[in-house]
């Protein structure tokens, strides 16, 4: 299992990414993250 609770991030100009996130990812379970083109869905800072 993979847990993460009240997860935040945000960009080094200040603008708010992620905000007290929360997700629980079980055994066996398969998830996706989606967005536009260009919507920085990886980070690498």
């Amino acid at each position: 299992m993979i847990k993460l609770q009240n997860v935040n991030f945000k960009y080094k100009n200040g603008k708010d990414v992620l905000k007290d996130i929360n997700l629980e990812i079980n055994e066996g379970e398969f998830i996706s993250i989606i967005g536009k083109n260009g919507s920085r869905k990886i980070y690498y800072g």
